[in-house]
């Protein structure tokens, strides 16, 4: 997800200065990334976020919401199969949130967090549309305009190993006003 971002924040810029001008929202594609994760768990009930914030510089108008859409292929070797999963996004700090600092994450409970998607299922090798930002595309736009966010995710069910996401065809959809 730090990919995603770094890759999108120079994008954005552009972006809502353009749209500014316009007026008009913009589609914005960004470039293929991966994530890879060694092992996921069974976290129902908590959302677990990398150590620390993607960070990125701020667009020069602010951004009103955004939404990432695009497809995504999971593969990995299952403990227990297939995984289903939420993505969150926070602006402010887990560590003064009362989340449990797991060393290399944050966990938190899931009740306390703001989901920016819909609940997915990844059977290993499967590829499907994914959405960013739907609901709540505003947390994303606040991240944008901060210069910093958290983004991470509840697994719901299943557990895997050697888990990959590749992250293909995404573009940002991007309202300044």
């Amino acid at each position: 997800m730090k990919t995603l971002l770094r890759t999108s924040a120079l994008l954005l810029a552009l972006a809502a200065a353009l749209a500014a001008c316009s007026q008009a929202p913009l589609t914005v594609p960004l470039d293929d990334f991966s994530i890879q994760v060694d092992a996921v768990g069974n976290t129902a009930g908590q959302v677990v976020y990398p150590k620390d914030a993607a960070q990125f510089s701020r667009p020069v108008v602010n951004v009103k919401t955004i939404q990432l859409k695009g497809q995504v292929t999971a593969s990995y070797t299952a403990v227990q199969a297939p995984l289903t999963m939420t993505f969150y996004a926070r602006t402010s700090d887990p560590n003064n949130a009362g989340c449990t600092d797991a060393g290399l994450a944050w966990i938190c409970d899931a009740s306390g967090e703001t989901a920016i998607s819909a609940s997915y299922t990844f059977a290993d090798g499967e590829t499907q549309s994914i959405t960013l930002g739907d609901p709540n595309p505003d947390v994303l736009a606040d991240g944008i305009n901060q210069g910093h966010i958290w983004i991470g995710a509840e697994v719901t069910s299943g557990a895997a190993t050697g888990v990959t996401f590749d992250f293909t065809q995404m573009v940002a959809q991007v309202t300044v006003f």
